[in-house]
C-alpha cells in the first residue's frame, strides 16, 4: 500500500501484509488480543491528507482512502481516530518518540479511547516482530502481485503512484475488469529521475491478471506493445497522478512527451 508522498503508508502496508500472510486461526488471534479499530488521518508535508482504518477488531483487515468516508466504508465504527503527520508517525514506529509525548505536545490529536492511543508503539512494535517472522515465501513461488518490492524505485515517488493502481487493482476483480474494459490500452511510462529513466508497463486491456496489470521495464522488454509512451519527470508524474497537473496543461507546457496515441495518455489521467 505505498503511497506517494506517505512514507508512513509502508507501516500500514506491513500491517497489511501480515494480517494477509497469518493463517486464519494466528488471525483472529491478533485481532482477540487488541479488540479495537483505529482510524488514521496522515498529514505529509506538503498538507495532503490520507485516510486509514485498521480493524483488529472483527474481521482483521485495513483499507485506505483520499478520504475518511472512502477508508471507513466496510469497516465497523472506530474506537479510536488518530490525527498525525506522516513525519511524526514514522518516529513513533521507530520509537523515536511516543505517542504519549507528541500528544502532550499537540502534535498528535486523539479521539475516542485514549488508552488505544497509548497502545500505539507496543502494537507497531509487535506487528513488526510479526512480519519479520514470517515464513520466507519460495522463490519458486509465483510473484502474486507484490508490487510494492518489485514496482517501487527508490527515488521515484511515482512508481509508488504506479505501485498503488498495482495494489488496487491486483486485489478488486470487478474493478480491475471494469477499467480493462473502459482502456483497452497498453501503456509505457518512462519517467526521469535521479537514476536516469525508469520505465513501467500499464497493461489494461482486458485479460490483464492480478500479476501482470502492472511490468517494472519497457513494453518490449515484457513482450507487450504500447500504445503509447509517456516520457516525463518523476515529480511532474506525481503531480499528474494528485490532480496538481492535468495532462493537457503538462502536454501543452512541455512536460509531457508522448509517442503513439496521445488521446491514450489523456484517457489514462481519468
Amino acid at each position: 500500500m505505498p503511497i506517494a508522498g506517505f512514507t508512513s503508508s509502508a507501516i500500514i502496508d506491513q500491517v497489511t501484509g501480515v494480517l494477509a500472510a497469518l493463517p486464519a486461526e494466528s488471525r483472529k488471534q491478533e485481532v482477540n488480543r487488541t479488540k479495537a479499530v483505529y482510524a488514521f488521518e496522515v498529514t505529509n508535508a506538503q498538507g495532503a491528507k490520507h485516510y486509514f482504518v485498521v480493524d483488529l477488531k472483527q474481521a482483521g483487515k485495513v483499507t485506505d482512502g483520499a478520504s475518511e468516508a472512502d477508508a471507513a466504508k466496510g469497516q465497523p465504527k472506530p474506537d479510536i481516530n488518530i490525527s498525525i503527520a506522516d513525519e511524526t508517525f514514522v518516529k513513533i514506529s521507530e520509537g523515536k518518540t511516543t505517542a504519549a509525548g507528541e500528544f502532550m505536545s499537540g502534535k498528535v490529536k486523539i479521539k475516542g479511547n485514549m488508552m488505544l492511543g497509548m497502545k500505539l508503539e507496543p502494537l507497531l512494535k509487535r506487528f513488526k516482530q510479526l512480519a519479520e517472522n514470517l515464513p520466507a515465501k519460495s522463490s519458486e513461488a509465483p510473484s502474486s502481485q507484490s508490487p510494492s518490492q518489485e514496482i517501487a524505485v527508490k527515488g521515484y515517488e511515482g512508481s509508488l503512484v504506479i505501485a498503488q493502481i498495482a495494489k488496487v487493482l491486483g486485489a478488486d476483480e470487478a474493478k480491475r475488469q471494469a477499467i480493462l474494459k473502459s482502456t483497452n490500452a497498453v501503456f509505457q511510462v518512462d519517467l526521469s529521475g535521479p537514476q536516469g529513466v525508469k520505465s513501467w508497463v500499464l497493461n489494461l486491456k482486458p485479460g490483464a491478471t492480478a500479476s501482470d496489470i502492472v511490468l517494472p521495464g519497457t513494453a518490449a522488454q515484457n513482450k507487450k506493445t504500447a500504445g503509447v509512451i509517456l516520457i516525463l519527470k518523476d515529480a511532474d508524474f506525481v503531480d499528474l497522478a494528485s490532480g496538481k497537473l492535468t495532462g493537457q496543461s503538462a502536454f501543452m507546457g512541455g512536460k509531457l512527451k508522448s509517442k503513439g496515441n496521445i488521446m491514450l495518455a489523456l484517457k489514462l489521467e481519468s
